[in-house]
């Protein structure tokens, strides 16, 4: 039975608190075609492509670590943790790719009614939260941070959401424990979108990292409060972790020296943003 619980960085060593998640799950089951998944696709669709065709293509899947492998494909991708006691996913993929997503991770599992015990969220993107109302349908808890949830599927629909038992949300960090695996969120403040998140797994010494890294150019979400001021302090908020290799949405995962040029990219491109003839351009984090 998994244990969930936000935390302070007071009570950051104090452990997790139980919750009755077997009768959380029975709620959250009973909420089908509910307002808050309307809300979610209302919120998502200026900005979400339609599905590729073919999104029902089988997705690949490969080892990280043991206990933790990646699934996707060229639209980004979704990590499983896999424990005695369950499994958390983390980031629901692209609109479209529920089923191949499940069809795999039954696969990992060997077993066709896998217990899949919460999703959590890097962000709120069409990459991380695509498939959420489905995972809700499934009576899985959903881990995300406050103004993401509130980007997700806006102030007034998420507060009226006949289940808000669906959501759990946290400001700065949060500790999730499923049987002896502890995984750990941090919120890392606004950096690529006003929202950014990392999971920690201390055990295997990875960090899933959403699209806080990637290979190409870097750009900030501006409007929902990213810039790339705060993208490179995101950044060295995850160069604090004790970590090898750091799982970004797309592309291979990185070490702490690839972390370190891409934050001076950002640097760079922050210092010449703002101070650009033209003025700031930076879209500075909103306060």
């Amino acid at each position: 039975m998994p244990s969930m619980r936000s935390r302070s960085t007071a009570d950051h060593r104090q452990g997790a608190i139980p919750v009755a998640a077997k009768d959380f799950r029975r709620r959250a089951r009973g909420v089908f075609a509910s307002v808050l998944f309307a809300a979610v696709i209302a919120a998502e669709a200026a900005d979400v492509p339609p599905p590729a065709a073919g999104a029902d293509t089988p997705l690949g899947a490969e080892m990280v670590k043991p206990g933790l492998y990646r699934i996707g494909g060229a639209d980004g991708s979704t990590l499983l943790r896999v424990g005695g006691s369950g499994l958390v996913v983390v980031d629901s993929g692209r609109a479209g790719t529920y089923r191949p997503l499940i069809t795999e991770i039954q696969r990992i599992a060997k077993t066709a009614d896998p217990p899949i015990r919460a999703l959590v969220l890097t962000a709120s993107g069409a990459e991380q939260a695509g498939n959420v109302a489905q995972f809700v349908q499934a009576g899985v808890p959903v881990i995300v941070q406050q103004r993401a949830y509130a980007r997700l599927a806006g102030d007034s629909r998420a507060a009226a959401a006949p289940a808000p038992n669906a959501f759990v949300t946290y400001d700065t960090d949060y500790l999730l424990r499923v049987g002896d695996v502890a995984i750990e969120v941090e919120h890392v403040g606004r950096g690529r979108t006003g929202a950014d998140s990392i999971v920690v797994f201390r055990d295997l010494r990875v960090v899933a990292i959403g699209e806080l890294f990637t290979a190409g150019t870097p750009a900030p979400d501006c409007s929902s409060g990213g810039s790339f001021a705060g993208w490179a302090a995101a950044i060295d908020h995850v160069l604090w972790s004790d970590f090898e290799l750091a799982v970004p949405s797309r592309g291979a995962p990185v070490g702490k020296r690839e972390l370190e040029a891409f934050k001076t990219k950002l640097d760079a491109l922050a210092a010449r943003a703002a101070s650009s003839p033209s003025g700031p351009s930076d879209c500075g984090p909103q306060r």
